[in-house]
């Protein structure tokens, strides 16, 4: 007798990514841990086994419903695979055992690449700790892990796969905000959907010192350095739309909550690149008040309650799916990215207990970019090494190499690898 499947619904952020993803648009973004040690491939197998089966929100398959998409535990073996050099590329789920995570390995390095539909950078961060943690143990490190990490044999609680937006829905009218479309980066596109990858890795005190000079937040700091390259890389003498920096919010900073599935809100800063303004410290000026201003928790619930109508829409409800992936993606195609110019994130500072620390190098976070938003710029820190990672779509480096001369310019030392991305 078939074993009876326990199945979960999607989470209002994850309906509309199995709809519009595709190959150049794959959704997926990558957290890596480097060891000190090169990986034992299988041990890593071992705790990778291990560690999916304790997170239920990962042991799963997607399936197509007659509404909407839903999630159903997957009864395989997740694969472990060597790297290619192929970074965040659509994930094709057939040829992954079902799985909507891909997680691979290359000397020191464990990455582990995400289908956003599963869960956001917070959510992702909890599992790929989870499998460090799990594979040091498994290879005979005594660790303690001080409350900081979740253990594979520890009990998974119903709190963890909870669906955190539909708690925040309310009917109250919500006052509807015009979007614009978005100055977009022109230039010459990799084939294959090759995404360039440049990790820079920086002190994250200096990072700190520097930001506190212009009494600015290390999130604010980048978030001007990135305005600033756009208006000093940019080749046009007018420009027609706003410069539009999306940045998510983690809402569980606002909501005590240990869900592991997505739980984010966004924010955009709308920056005019005619301006006058070429030096730093005006664009920092106008970036922190833009932030003060969008930090605004009850906007950023409404911009959530405002996607939970329409799933909540009882015409929408019954519409079939087959119809419904028909209209979604007409939508996204006319909207979709153009309402964006750059997509940045910021995992954070990465605390882990002391005994695991002493086996890991650093880290790295990748988002994904597309051809609306070809160049994306993510970090993560660890210790006093903060990663800074620069995707990108296209050819010209224009842009990177502005903010590095930026970097350069604050006595902020950096030391950069890259993925051969120069490569046709």
């Amino acid at each position: 007798m078939a074993k009876l499947r326990k199945f979960y619904d999607l989470d209002n952020a994850a309906k509309i990514f199995p709809v519009v993803a595709n190959e150049s648009r794959s959704y997926v973004f990558r957290i890596s841990v480097i060891f000190k040690e090169p990986i034992k491939v299988d041990i890593l197998q071992q705790a990778l086994n291990r560690t999916t089966k304790r997170f239920k929100h990962l042991n799963v398959r997607i399936r197509k419903g007659l509404f909407w998409y839903y999630f159903e535990e997957n009864l395989k073996e997740p694969l472990l695979y060597e790297e290619d050099g192929m970074i965040n590329q659509f994930l094709v789920f057939k040829g992954n055992n079902d799985f909507l995570f891909r997680t691979q390995y290359f000397k020191e390095r464990l990455s582990v690449e995400f289908f956003h539909a599963l869960t956001d950078g917070k959510g992702a961060l909890e599992f790929v700790n989870s499998l460090a943690y799990e594979y040091l143990t498994l290879d005979g490190k005594q660790i303690d892990p001080e409350g900081l990490v979740i253990r594979a044999d520890a009990a998974a609680t119903y709190q963890e796969v909870a669906d955190e937006f539909q708690k925040l829905y309310h009917n109250k009218k919500i006052p509807k905000v015009k979007e614009v479309k978005a100055h977009r980066i022109k230039g010459t596109f990799y084939p294959k959907n090759y995404n360039a990858v440049m990790n820079a890795y920086v002190s994250l005190s200096k990072v700190k010192e520097v930001a506190k000079s212009f009494d600015v937040t290390m999130n604010e700091l980048m978030i001007g350095m990135i305005i600033l390259a756009l208006k000093r890389s940019g080749k046009i003498q007018s420009y027609k739309h706003l410069a539009r920096i999306f940045i998510p919010v983690n809402m569980r900073q606002y909501y005590p909550s240990v869900t592991l599935r997505n739980f984010a809100s966004y924010v955009r800063i709308n920056y005019d690149l005619n301006q006058d303004e070429n030096e730093l410290e005006q664009i920092l000026s106008f970036v922190k008040l833009e932030m003060k201003n969008q930090l605004n928790l009850e906007d950023m619930v409404n911009s959530i309650i405002q996607n939970v109508r329409y799933e909540q829409n009882k015409l929408l409800r019954m519409t079939p799916l087959s119809i419904k992936i028909v209209a979604m993606r007409s939508v996204y195609g006319k909207i979709g990215n153009k309402l964006n110019t750059f997509d940045t994130s910021n995992l954070g500072l990465i605390k882990l207990p002391k005994e695991m620390s002493a086996h890991i190098s650093h880290y790295s976070f990748m988002i994904v970019p597309n051809l609306d938003t070809p160049k994306a710029m993510s970090f993560v820190s660890f210790k006093d090494t903060m990663t800074i990672s620069c995707i990108s779509k296209i050819v010209e480096r224009d842009f990177e190499i502005e903010f590095f001369k930026i970097l350069k310019s604050l006595d902020i030392e950096s030391q950069i690898e890259a993925n051969g991305w120069e490569v046709i």
